[in-house]
């Protein structure tokens, strides 16, 4: 059992942490921003007066969802989940990743900085894992709660792409921060789960070798 994967959830706790406090520095140092009418991406765009902030927090904070996709992946299979379901959780943790490395290296309005659109990838990671961890003993609670997840995460998704009408072009930035928090607020939940079920199984692993 590695202990490198351990550090990998342990990252995967702190990337939403990084995202958010990024978008909310960018923000609080964009005099006049909307947060409703305007995109998260125009944070790092040439109107933005420090543009490199939001870029760099960006990239940085991409680095670490690769990190912790990587984490998902091993973690998910070592806890008994199905091999191939668990590390396509695992990509799709690494694909939020990698489009926030998008969004920093391609700043908006650059064509390039579409591909940052591979982070919507965190919609199927709670499925993934949901579908990796269920039947398997000691992680009911999780694969339940990743699947239900997935439902309202699906759910908030089809209202900011207009379904029913209930966007409007003055709130669509508050649909795409909600879905964004609520898609990285259970990246950390349960990164920080599977951290917990790896270090005990690691506690356990070292007491059968010593004995």
């Amino acid at each position: 059992m590695s202990v490198r994967t351990g550090a990998y959830l342990k990252i995967g706790v702190i990337t939403p942490v990084l995202m958010v406090a990024d978008v909310w520095l960018a923000q609080k140092l964009f005099p006049g921003f909307d947060p409703g009418a305007q995109f998260i991406s125009e944070l790092g765009g040439p109107s933005a007066p420090l543009p490199a902030v939001f870029n760099i927090g960006m990239i940085i904070a991409g680095v670490a969802g690769l990190f912790a996709g990587a984490g998902f992946a091993h973690a998910l299979e070592h806890a008994g989940g199905r091999r191939t379901v668990s590390a396509f959780s695992g990509l799709w943790v690494a694909l939020t990743g990698l489009g926030a490395i998008f969004a920093g290296l391609f700043h908006w309005p650059d064509e390039m900085h579409r591909a940052c659109g591979v982070g919507l990838s965190i919609q199927f990671a709670p499925l993934f894992t949901a579908w990796a961890l269920w039947g398997v003993p000691g992680h009911q609670r999780l694969a339940r709660f990743s699947l239900g997840w997935f439902f309202g995460l699906l759910l908030v998704l089809a209202l900011l792409t207009g379904v029913w009408n209930v966007r409007t072009g003055y709130d669509v930035g508050y649909w795409q921060r909600g879905h964004a928090f609520l898609g990285l607020l259970w990246l950390g939940i349960a990164a920080w789960t599977l951290e917990r079920g790896w270090r005990l199984r690691l506690a356990q692993a070292v007491d059968a070798a010593s004995a």
